[in-house]
């Protein structure tokens, strides 16, 4: 098997054999790596070509197995200046630069995907949904970043407090179990439920304006800009319905209805007529399911129909 350009996306992407990994990390190391140069060079011409999606664009980096017999797939989403940076420096310091920076655990698909951290921590990712963590993890720090919905399962390591970020908010836990969602509400706040444990939620400004100490069963609500009232409980069977495959709208808004679909499908919900994005819906769905067809069980009950733009991945929602 020869180094080629869609061998190194394979590898800086994760997705590469043990056989693989072994033969391109034997390459990387090394003097005179043409095939690397011209790969760096690839990236860096699509990325000057313009205009592009950031969030697309993947950081060649060596990769790191999560846990022992896990391959986990990985992306570094970096700004392009920080993409051309590199390219414009020396490939030995590229390289070295970029081995030091934080790796994103990405599941891009619209299913469930189970990781096992180094501490023994358990984490489901739903669909869409991205960690971020530094090489340092479980040696000098337990931090995660979390964009979209995770179920953690903690590892107990006592020294090392498990502290969960999303924007505005820190998680901090020590041995528990719990449920993270950033994109389930329309007016974009967070929601941290907690099943097993206990976990402390703060925001991150600078004094703190808030500390929160959450028991079994409560949930806490934040919406940026507000302090939250304060805990409250919550139904754990719809919190975690996602990790089950499936979507239970329980007198949900249908604001928020559209905007968890948006999140669990990777697309983009549109209402042309806003009226009516107050109703409260109920449904119980298989996460296999289509977005066309929840929207049509959904429009039959509230007189509304749907336009797909098959190009964009984008549903118009007219009233009737």
């Amino acid at each position: 098997m020869k180094i080629n350009a869609q061998l190194l996306e394979k590898y800086f992407k994760g997705l590469c054999t043990d056989e693989e990994v072994a033969m391109v990390e034997a390459y990387l190391d090394q003097e005179q790596t043409p095939e690397l140069d011209a790969y760096f060079m690839q990236v860096n011409e699509a990325v000057e070509a313009g205009p592009v999606n950031k969030q697309n664009i993947e950081l060649p980096i060596k990769r790191r197995f999560i846990h022992p017999g896990y391959s986990v797939a990985a992306a570094v989403v970096v700004v392009l200046s920080v993409l051309a940076w590199l390219w414009q420096q020396p490939r030995e310091k590229a390289i070295r630069t970029a081995s030091i920076l934080s790796d994103t655990i990405f599941n891009n698909s619209n299913t469930v995907r189970l990781v096992h951290m180094t501490d023994g921590s358990k984490i489901w990712l739903n669909a869409y949904s991205s960690i971020i963590y530094d090489k340092n993890y479980s040696i000098s720090n337990r931090d995660l970043w979390l964009k979209g919905e995770a179920y953690f399962e903690v590892g107990k390591q006592a020294e090392s407090p498990f502290r969960v970020h999303t924007a505005k908010l820190t998680t901090t836990a020590l041995g528990t179990s719990f449920n993270i969602t950033t994109t389930g509400k329309a007016d974009g706040s967070i929601q941290v439920s907690l099943l097993e444990g206990r976990v402390a939620v703060s925001d991150t400004v600078k004094g703190g304006s808030f500390h929160y100490v959450l028991e079994p069963g409560q949930m806490l609500e934040y919406k940026d800009g507000e302090r939250p009232v304060g805990p409250r409980k919550f139904n754990g069977k719809n919190v975690l319905a996602w990790k089950s495959y499936k979507i239970i709208f329980d007198h949900t808004m249908l604001a928020d209805a559209f905007t968890l679909l948006e999140s669990r499908y990777n697309c983009k919900i549109t209402l042309e007529d806003t009226t009516f994005i107050r109703k409260k819906v109920n449904g119980i769905f298989s996460a296999n399911q289509s977005v066309s067809g929840i929207l049509e069980a959904l429009g039959y009950v509230h007189h509304f129909t749907n336009t797909y733009r098959a190009n964009e991945n984008h549903y118009i929602i007219r009233k009737k």
